[in-house]
């Protein structure tokens, strides 16, 4: 049983409300209170993971507890609201063809036949897949057996001891097969292929071929992306060094060939490496192969020193990477290593000819939350760099490697490459939106057009006329591309470099989302003419699936006052009424929640700022009565109000549902920062929203409490030093000190955290030298005396995000000035508590009580009254 260490009081929890509005008088009541609430919140689940068969026959959604997964709903479209089957413990699926379904889990694989109901169980299963060809379906067992079926589960092969396999997809299965040499009495893993044809026969030789063998371990199969080459990942023996084989998957090779013949038609290539990755470049024309080996950092046992200078302190905790790249043509067989003398570190970008180069230390004296480096181009055939970006953490490439387009930080602006002639283009940009605002490009495939998404429609750059303009659509709205192809070339310290194109010759997917009156709309667009395929809606969508050969689109939406729907678009119906098909409801058992009331308030803060807040009123609202309200704060959080609300132990403290549930008015207004400096940005904010609550006629004034975590916790931290609108505060790992923050390490994310002020999420945006009265003025320390109602605080020791120093600052501060205070540590807990966990569940109803008792004058809540006794 892990300890909880609590600060001022010493004993468990004793009153709490109610679910049903009754009230606890002893330790035994709790219990029994406790656990009904536990009951009565194990009922209620959300459904997520939407698939749908190619046919669009039969569509399933995964059934999701606050602490489990594992349920799997079947449903038929064209029958709805009937549920066919429901595989329990199943927690993957794979389509074998229109009417069957492998499902596994729980060490088990379940063959079912959906239209009729058969099904057969296989036991002791490690993995399985499918082959497309004549709907063939293989499966590897715990005891490294792979069992090959044909499409009615007749067993046609088998082969024991296979340590690794892969497939296309189709027809092959390559697998590393494990057999004892002879001679050495060591074993030997043999690349092998099945065939799976038509033949039938359970003899285990049967339909083999070996491609390849060795006597290393064999650590990794992969079939590369063109199908050309099978690349075979080995760790040589006695060394720190991996192998990597290029086998041509047309040749195949005897068992009894091993002389040094056999490598003709393969390639190989080692380096010293933990890791390696392999991208191909122009449809198997060549190939980059990282490399990469990881060093751990050291610890020194008397002293660890750091420099000044040092460039690698954000891997101080991790550690270092060294990378040895090599380039293979695979028409010339021309290899080259690439050298790293220079830069660190290179990135394929869909080009044979041009790599990215730059150096992973610190360049920029760590005044940027996420890593930016100074990019060149790398020539691989002059051997020449060419500079690109001073200071760049976006690139984005075409896939044959012509273009290149990236994010200058410090100019502020996109840039264009061409790679042919290598010539640069700064993109313009339009007056009412900035170059921030223009996001994620991507390269129509026939490199015509670059597309960014952005809050204010989609736009599109002609290449060739060099001409920036709007797509024509959704002007005003958050647009985003979303059956964009996307290949990674480089993913770490936030930084993104990758490989984007959109196919023009079918319609562009684009979901568009109207802030401003809360709807979300999915349409179609081709050659400057659209078509919804889902009407704005204020539901909030939170999946689909759409088959552009069918026209269907199937979709998950809720709303804060609906549970989860399974609904089904038939895009090319005449008679638009009635193409949408609910096809499952859930949540059917929460009849409550459909009178649910929630109204959406747009208002401006003193500088004039648009905001929003959302308004929740409790459960079972009375319009006669007068009811306490809990304000949640962090930044803007008007895109949560189509949530459906879930009561559960948050890892936060913080359950809408619960506190409606409980009789109160939830408040989560809109936080925007200003020059004026974090919290009185903040604050300003807050009473911004509450004024707009102010001649509420059911929202009793003296009894509004304010709560939040992390930076909400900072915002509740400052607003309390400034307010008397509260009852009560609950604020969670939350800074306190930002002078004394900003001038510490963050060993959560291995930088300075003066970044988190300068260029991140406190959005300061100035060096605290340059302008030190900005900070002292939205230091809530400073002003810790003024807080002017109780509040409890809670940390986890474990925090290396915001270190629990920060919550004892304010906790010590309000001791000092003899200001009500509780403060609830947790050893074992990080930044939060950790979803599901008892920590959770005791912040939750500690929670409950806290507001109880400041709110609604429950006072009979011992651990709270021990503290307020003295006042």
């Amino acid at each position: 049983m892990q300890k909880l260490l609590v600060f001022i009081f010493l004993m468990g929890l004793t009153a709490t409300q109610l679910l049903f509005g009754q009230k606890t008088e002893t330790n035994n009541n709790l219990k029994k209170d406790k656990d009904t609430l536990e009951v009565w919140m194990s009922k209620f689940y959300t459904i997520t993971n939407l698939k749908a068969f190619p046919n669009d026959r039969y569509v399933l959604v995964t059934k999701t507890y606050k602490k489990n997964n594992d349920t799997i709903l079947v449903f038929n479209s064209q029958n709805p609201d009937q549920l066919i089957h429901k595989l329990v413990k199943r927690n993957n699926t794979i389509f074998l063809d229109n009417d069957k379904l492998l499902a596994l889990g729980d060490g088990k694989a379940e063959l079912l036949h959906l239209k009729t109901g058969q099904k057969k169980v296989y036991e002791n299963v490690q993995r399985a897949e499918t082959l497309d060809k004549g709907g063939h379906y293989f499966i590897l067992d715990k005891d490294k057996s792979l069992n090959l079926y044909d499409k009615n589960g007749k067993l046609i092969n088998s082969v024991s001891g296979v340590s690794q396999y892969t497939s296309d997809k189709k027809s092959k299965i390559f697998i590393a097969e494990k057999e004892e040499n002879k001679q050495t009495k060591e074993n030997t893993s043999i690349v092998s292929v099945i065939l799976s044809d038509n033949k039938s026969s359970k003899e285990n030789n049967s339909n083999k071929e070996t491609l390849y063998s060795t006597e290393n371990e064999i650590t990794k199969l992969e079939l590369a992306p063109s199908g050309k080459y099978l690349i075979v990942t080995e760790k040589a023996q006695n060394s720190d060094h991996l192998q990597v084989t290029f086998l041509p998957t047309s040749q195949s090779m005897s068992t009894n060939q091993r002389n040094a013949d056999t490598k003709r038609g393969f390639k190989s290539f080692s380096g010293k490496a933990d890791f390696v990755t392999i991208t191909e470049i122009g449809y198997g024309k060549s190939y980059f192969i990282d490399f990469d080996k990881r060093i751990p950092s050291i610890k020194e046992e008397m002293v660890e020193v750091w420099y000044g200078s040092d460039k690698n302190l954000r891997k101080k905790k991790y550690g270092t990477q060294e990378h040895e790249y090599q380039i293979w043509n695979t028409a010339t067989n021309h290899s080259e290593k690439l050298r790293t003398d220079r830069f660190s570190t290179f990135a394929a970008m869909g080009s044979s000819h041009y790599f990215l180069a730059f150096n992973t230390e610190e360049e920029f004296n760590y005044v940027n939350t996420s890593l930016v480096f100074s990019i060149y181009l790398y020539d691989i055939t002059d051997k020449s760099y060419h500079s690109l970006f001073t200071a760049s953490s976006k690139i984005t490439g075409t896939k044959d490697g012509t273009y290149i387009v990236g994010f200058g930080e410090n100019q502020g602006n996109w840039v264009l490459y061409d790679l042919t002639s290598f010539t640069k283009n700064k993109l313009p940009s339009p007056s009412f939106i900035t170059e921030k605002g223009l996001k994620n490009p991507v390269f129509s495939s026939d490199n015509r057009f670059l597309f960014f998404e952005s809050d204010n429609g989609l736009w599109q750059f002609d290449i060739k006329a060099k001409k920036m303009s709007p797509a024509g659509i959704a002007k005003g709205k958050e647009v985003k591309i979303m059956d964009k192809k996307t290949w990674p070339a480089y993913a770490q310290y936030n930084a993104r470099f990758e490989v984007s194109a959109i196919n023009l010759q079918k319609p562009m997917l684009l979901k568009v989302r109207d802030k401003k009156n809360n709807l979300t709309s999915y349409i179609n667009w081709r050659r400057g003419k659209t078509e919804t395929l889902i009407p704005p809606t204020q539901n909030r969508i939170k999946d689909i699936q759409y088959n552009q050969d069918t026209g269907s689109i199937f979709s998950i939406e809720e709303n804060y006052n609906t549970p989860p729907v399974l609904y089904r678009y038939e895009t090319q119906f005449k008679n638009k009424e009635n193409r949408k098909t609910q096809i499952f409801r859930s949540g059917k058992e929460d009849k409550i929640i459909k009178n649910q009331k929630q109204e959406i308030l747009s208002y401006t803060n003193t500088a004039g700022t648009p905001l929003k807040g959302t308004l929740y009123y409790p459960i079972g609202f009375n319009p006669n009565q007068k009811y306490p309200m809990v304000v949640r704060i962090y930044q803007q959080q008007a895109e949560s109000c189509g949530i459906y609300p879930i009561p559960d132990y948050d890892e936060d403290g913080f359950n809408v549902r619960l506190l409606l549930e409980h009789g109160y008015f939830v408040f989560l207004p809109d936080i925007i920062y200003d020059a004026r400096g974090t919290g009185i940005s903040a604050l300003d904010c807050v009473n911004s929203g509450l004024d707009q609550l102010q001649s509420h006629p059911n929202i009793d004034q003296k009894r509004i409490g304010l709560t939040g975590h992390s930076m909400g916790g900072y915002e509740t931290n400052f607003t309390a030093t400034r307010s008397n609108r509260f009852a009560a505060y609950i604020s969670g790992a939350s800074v306190n000190n930002i002078v004394r923050f900003y001038f510490s390490y963050s060993t959560h994310f291995n930088i300075a955290n003066y970044a988190r002020f300068e260029n991140g999420q406190f959005e300061m945006s100035v060096p605290f030298s340059e302008n030190k009265e900005k900070y002292f003025k939205n230091n809530p320390i400073d002003d810790v005396e003024k807080v002017s109602a109780p509040m409890l605080l809670w940390a986890g020791l474990k925090d290396e995000n915001v270190t629990p120093d920060q919550t004892m600052a304010f906790y010590t501060g309000l001791l000092r000035n003899r200001k009500p205070v509780i403060a609830l540590l947790y050893p074992d807990k990080e930044h939060d508590l950790g979803r599901g966990s008892k920590e959770s569940e005791d912040l939750n109803l500690k929670t409950l009580e806290w507001w109880g008792y400041f709110l609604k004058d429950e006072k009979n809540v011992s651990w709270i009254n021990k503290e307020m006794r003295k006042y």
